[in-house]
């Protein structure tokens, strides 16, 4: 109920228990309560009730009860979702003669009022931010659409996706450079025409000069084509020197900027320009700096880490199980011994020589997990012979020299290309691959080429 909701009254019912109540209270403070006097305090509680109901009959109403009936009325008559209908309710109230009820009922409606602008206040604020990330985010990848891009560009992306203090800053940039290029120029260009005024008054005094010395129409001819060679000549010098001063003067475009593999250290990428950038480290020319790794880099690095673990751990248990005396020594070597430890172990024993072989099998999993990379047109032939070498190892049916040597040669291999190994996951990561065609290679303007790294 709306009276309950706002706890401004009780309700009639509530206001004739409370009165019954009162009554019952002084009744029982003027008698004694013995078994006649609990009597009488029934009758009186019955005489209040009854003279409650004959003055009802009678026209007479408690104006308290009265008041809280009118209130339960106005507050029937509220729709609490709307502030208006709170100020509504709050004028009937005033004009029933309730300004109590009025003030606290517009209270109500102005709090009501006052929560929902901080709601919508909230929401808009919540909306605006949502947008700005979103535009920020448009604007830059606009922006690394571009080529080379001009002031003009760049104001244009800023104006289309850019808030209004973005577009702002970039014009007032823009404008101050413009104004100090103008500034320059206009100061190189008094400099460069006072520098021409300067020649061609000497060129006009060696005219008046040859002049004078002429004795001919000819020698006069002669004296009047140099001048004029010497002024056309002087306004080409001058011409070209206001034209290198304002090519000095251009905005240089902006970088093509990629993020590729550093050649030097694979683990680590380097931003370059691709303008400029013609190979090389972190040190070389055009490298912006070093570039931040990307997901597929860094499971790559953590792979080829795990790999170096690995690949450590298996030449210390080659090494161990090749030497005399070792587990291939001390495994079966034979396909009657084979025979024997199936025997062995269908009554639930095992032999030594079976003993050795599980703890061989192992080792011969891990050597066949890394297979190095070998190049040329054997390399095919090489992996494949490498990993029967190393399959041999845990076969009880060949004879230990045959695995122990096959053993030497996978210890060898290890050692001797142990930054050429990759493993199946570095593979499929691209990492150790042969080289392949891939469509977000590019090169540079000097026709280097680089490879893009993926995201």
């Amino acid at each position: 109920m709306a009276s309950e909701i706002l706890g401004l009254f009780t309700t009639p019912e509530q206001y004739q228990q409370n009165q019954l109540a009162q009554a019952r209270s002084r009744a029982f403070q003027e008698v004694q309560l013995n078994p006649f006097q609990q009597a009488a305090l029934g009758a009186r509680t019955a005489g209040y009730q009854f003279g409650q109901a004959v003055g009802g009959a009678l026209g007479g109403q408690d104006p308290q009860l009265q008041r809280i009936t009118q209130r339960q009325q106005l507050a029937s008559q509220l729709d609490q979702s709307k502030p208006e209908s709170y100020m509504r309710i709050a004028q009937l109230a005033a004009q029933s003669g309730d300004p109590e009820f009025a003030i606290a009922i517009a209270d109500a409606g102005r709090q009501m009022q006052a929560g929902m602008a901080t709601a919508r206040k909230a929401t808009a604020e919540a909306e605006k931010a949502e947008l700005t990330i979103k535009q920020e985010k448009d604007f830059r990848d606009e922006l690394s659409k571009l080529v080379n891009p001009t002031e003009e560009d760049i104001l244009r992306v800023a104006t289309k996706y850019g808030s209004s203090d973005k577009v702002l800053s970039i014009i007032q940039t823009s404008i101050t450079k413009a104004k100090d290029r103008q500034e320059r120029l206009d100061i190189a260009n008094e400099r460069v025409q006072a520098r021409l005024d300067i020649e061609k008054d000497r060129i006009q005094a060696q005219k008046d000069r040859d002049l004078d010395r002429a004795t001919t129409q000819k020698e006069r001819d002669e004296a009047q084509r140099k001048f004029d060679e010497r002024m056309k000549q002087a306004d080409r010098d001058s011409k070209e020197a206001l034209a290198k001063i304002v090519g000095s003067l251009k905005q240089p475009p902006a970088p093509t900027l990629t993020t590729i593999q550093n050649p030097e250290n694979p683990s680590e990428t380097i931003t370059v320009d691709a303008r400029i950038y013609q190979g090389g480290g972190k040190n070389a020319a055009g490298v912006i700096g070093l570039g931040k790794p990307s997901a597929a880099q860094e499971k790559a690095t953590l792979l080829k880490t795990q790999m170096g673990k690995d690949l450590d751990f298996a030449i210390t248990e080659l090494t161990d199980i090749t030497k005399e005396g070792g587990l291939i020594d001390q495994s079966t070597g034979s396909g009657a011994g084979r025979l024997v430890d199936l025997g062995a172990g269908f009554f639930g024993q095992a032999t030594k020589g079976a003993i050795a072989i599980g703890q061989l099998e192992p080792v011969a999993d891990l050597a066949l997990k890394m297979v190095p990379r070998f190049e040329g047109p054997q390399s095919d032939k090489d992996t494949k012979s490498y990993k029967e070498a190393a399959g041999q190892l845990a076969n009880p049916t060949l004879p230990t020299k045959i695995r122990k040597e096959a053993g030497k040669t996978v210890l060898r291999l290890m050692k001797e290309r142990k930054n050429q190994f990759v493993t199946k996951e570095l593979a499929s990561e691209g990492v150790g691959a042969s080289p392949v065609s891939n469509p977000s290679s590019g090169q540079t303007s000097k026709g280097t080429k680089f490879q893009v790294l993926p995201d």
